[in-house]
């Protein structure tokens, strides 16, 4: 689905909330991804940043967009897609970036 030239896009963004009390860390650092319609990946990003967060979280300032293919939009349709380059093994690379030990996963 889209409207006249805008497309569907994922836009991740890096949230700040205060950690819960029972939590040795001060902050809890959320990563949302929410579907917007826009023009460009600028245009979604905007609309991220204007929205902002319910309830009142702080946004860190950190944003990508990701160009969702509407064609096939449905159930199996890649959301978000982030590539990088690493030397690390596969387990270092899970450990640094996805598993620390501090996720709340459920």
């Amino acid at each position: 689905m889209t409207l006249g030239d805008s497309q569907w896009y994922g836009v991740r963004s890096i949230w700040r909330h205060d950690a819960p009390a029972d939590s040795p860390c001060s902050y809890t650092y959320e990563e949302r991804i929410v579907l917007y319609l826009a023009f460009d990946g600028d245009d979604a990003i905007a609309k991220a940043e204007r929205d902002g967060y319910p309830g009142g979280a702080e946004c860190v300032g950190y944003h990508m967009a990701f160009e969702i293919d509407s064609v096939n939009l449905g159930p199996g349709t890649e959301l978000f897609s982030l590539m990088r380059d690493s030397d690390l093994d596969a387990t270092e690379y899970v450990d640094r970036f996805h598993d620390s030990g501090n996720e709340r996963t459920r």
